[in-house]
């Protein structure tokens, strides 16, 4: 029967486990001391071996020759453990038996001697998604288990657990895994498998999965499937669907030009490609690191040179800002209905900020030619570069000017923002204060489609790129509430007549 790479090549020992050497050496030392705690977190991305470790460690407490660092992965108890059979390694999801009635269950049981094993495991992977009764329900647990009992939780998200649960626990910090580590172990499995594979495709596998051995082993399959005879650079990148390194160049270069239509034209011929958003934002993040990489520690990428000239005399601290736009762009449209106009709304942004007032070679094109002709053409050139200044004249701030320029767009959203208070600008952020009664009006604001539109409206008017910050006035009170009031109200035996602000 066929098994899947990822599965054939599970780990089995310590030995055979991707990185994590200072995690892997401490629990060896446990096995070999004897010193083993009643219950362990393993945190970290996916794909780092949490759940692999857990499984050896029980293996390690549960080998009939142990307790050992070294399991015989032949006796019995090891290998129910492998095939996820034994009565007593209970591997459980927890994302899928999240409630307080499955944690009552493991309650009830615990009193229950191991069927056959030296001590009973429970394996729970995503432990954060438990429920806060399914926890309390645990802590009651944790707190003297017998001695028998043995709890190993795996999570992506630490800080979604209770601390109560965690210091209770001896936690391990799992890292993504090193490029080196990943592509040892894609190499090693591509020679037994009898894979052929070019490096850099290994490399763009790596870069892809972020340091998942699991992805990039899963991956590893599909192109095995995608390909002819060898795996290429090209197969990796047209499997994901992950946009020509040419047209991301090309996007960064009309952004840098300061040509907002011909970098929303090259973004476009991506989409119309079947491109993900997403990935091309990706790409765009990934180019600039590579600028990064060049600028700041003068390392020698396989960065095209004429593209990093266009950015070579570009501030480090705007191109950092700009990073940060891209990825806080990227994490939102991933939410919403209007992915494409928002990526738009974050390239027009770019080209405001990183954009070159004229493009050097335009500039260099002028200056060759011929002064005759330049003369030639001067006065209609002037007029025309007028007429372009002052169709692109911005005007200045004006709160209420620009509240009836969103009421021409979308009326029920400049009534909501004069349920605010323009309480301060500071920089490009814009501070709006909203009492308790409108928390609903604050809430619609902060809708990321409206958030944006918002947005686009104010930088049409100002050219600027202001941020909307709606705050929550929670000191807000009304004065009938007032203490001091209700004193002098009760002193004079007197009556509100009216209140006015």
């Amino acid at each position: 029967m066929y098994k899947v790479l990822a599965r054939k090549y599970r780990p089995q020992t310590f030995e055979e486990v991707c990185g994590q050497k200072e995690i892997i050496e401490i629990l060896k030392r446990s096995l070999q001391t004897k010193k083993v705690a009643h219950a362990y977190l393993f945190a970290g991305p996916r794909g780092v071996g949490k759940t692999t470790l857990a499984r050896i460690f029980a293996k390690g407490l549960n080998c009939l020759e142990g307790p050992t660092p070294i399991p015989c992965n032949k006796c019995d108890n090891c290998i129910e453990i492998t095939n996820s059979s034994s009565l007593d390694v209970l591997e459980i999801d927890g994302a899928s038996n999240r409630g307080i009635d499955e944690i009552r269950n493991i309650r009830e049981n615990v009193n229950l001697l191991p069927a056959k094993s030296r001590f009973k495991i429970y394996i729970i992977d995503e432990v954060h998604m438990l429920t806060n009764e399914a926890f309390n329900a645990l802590l009651k647990t944790l707190e003297e288990p017998p001695s028998y009992i043995k709890f190993f939780f795996a999570t992506t998200a630490p800080e979604k657990i209770p601390p109560t649960i965690i210091s209770r626990c001896q936690r391990f910090n799992l890292k993504p895994l090193k490029k080196e580590e990943v592509r040892k172990k894609i190499i090693e499995i591509c020679e037994k498998e009898n894979i052929k594979i070019e490096e850099k495709a290994i490399d763009e596998i790596y870069d892809f999965c972020e340091g998942s051995l699991r992805d990039a082993i899963s991956l590893l399959e599909q192109l095995v499937i995608f390909s002819d005879e060898k795996i290429k650079y090209d197969d990796v990148r047209n499997l994901l669907g992950l946009p020509e390194e040419e047209c991301i160049e090309k996007i960064l270069k009309e952004i840098r030009n300061k040509n907002y239509i011909a970098t929303i034209e090259s973004f476009h011929y991506l989409i119309s490609e079947g491109k993900d958003p997403v990935l091309i934002l990706e790409g765009m993040i990934r180019k600039i690191k590579e600028i990064i990489t060049m600028k700041v520690k003068n390392k020698i990428t396989d960065l095209n040179i004429e593209f990093f000239n266009h950015f070579k005399n570009l501030e480090i601290e705007k191109i950092f800002e700009g990073v940060n736009y891209i990825i806080e762009f990227k994490d939102r449209i991933r939410k919403e209905r209007e992915p494409i106009l928002m990526c738009e709304i974050l390239l027009l942004k770019l080209t405001q900020l990183w954009g070159q007032e004229k493009d050097y070679e335009s500039k260099k094109i002028i200056e060759e030619i011929p002064e005759t002709i330049f003369d030639f053409k001067e006065e209609n050139e002037k007029s025309s570069q007028k007429d372009a200044i002052e169709e692109l004249k911005y005007k200045d701030f004006n709160w209420e000017e620009i509240l009836k320029e969103i009421k021409k767009i979308k009326p029920t959203l400049e009534a909501a923002l004069r349920e605010g208070k323009l309480v301060k600008i500071e920089g490009e952020n814009i501070y709006l204060s909203f009492e308790k009664k409108f928390s609903f009006h604050k809430s619609m604001i902060e809708k990321p489609q409206n958030k944006i539109k918002i947005e686009k409206i104010i930088f049409d008017y100002t050219g600027k790129n202001y941020k909307i910050i709606p705050v929550l006035n929670e000191n807000n009170e009304s004065i009938l509430e007032n203490p001091e009031i209700k004193k002098i109200i009760e002193f004079f035996n007197g009556e509100i007549i009216q209140v006015e602000e």
